[in-house]
């Protein structure tokens, strides 16, 4: 059974690594985002802003509380709301989107969808999929194209930009 966790530090930090120096002065969206450690990763790499959505009300209070106590709370914004809801209410256009939607729930492709739909990335923006790894993700979703696809166990990162 494909079960649900966290973005694996290993994961997180080959994520951050690959990114470089994108995340510098960045605006950084984390759907689905839990426990915010992308995005927390983000801000402490320098990322000028993150938004997270998280729709479990719990979870999202936990993650406001973390966000005041270490500091971010200025360049941070936690929205408590679906993921898909948040995509079409958002306004802000974001250098890099991260999703990890729980593996069990095989939502890649809809949310790929929906950010394509919203135009909330901006023109030489990247989108990074976490993803199990069977889990049929597509090369295509709109006007967004596959550029790579890296490994780690059983978890899978997709990356994503304008065609």
């Amino acid at each position: 059974m494909i079960q649900p966790r966290p973005i694996l530090a290993k994961v997180r930090e080959a994520l951050f690594s690959s990114l470089g120096d994108k995340v510098w002065d960045a605006i950084f969206l984390d759907l689905y985002a839990g426990t915010g450690r992308c995005g927390l990763e983000a801000l402490k790499r320098g990322a000028r802003t993150a938004i997270f959505v998280e729709k479990n009300r719990v979870t999202a209070e936990r993650l406001r509380k973390l966000v005041g106590e270490i500091g971010f709370g200025e360049r941070a914004k936690i929205l408590n709301k679906d993921v898909f809801s948040a995509i079409r209410k958002l306004k802000e256009q974001f250098d890099l989107i991260f999703l990890g939607p729980p593996y069990k729930d095989f939502l890649v492709n809809k949310t790929l969808e929906a950010i394509a739909l919203s135009g909330i990335l901006n023109s030489e923006g990247i989108i990074i999929a976490e993803h199990h790894k069977k889990e049929a993700v597509k090369d295509k979703v709109q006007s967004f194209v596959r550029t790579k696809e890296k490994r780690y166990g059983e978890t899978t990162l997709s990356f994503y930009v304008y065609e």
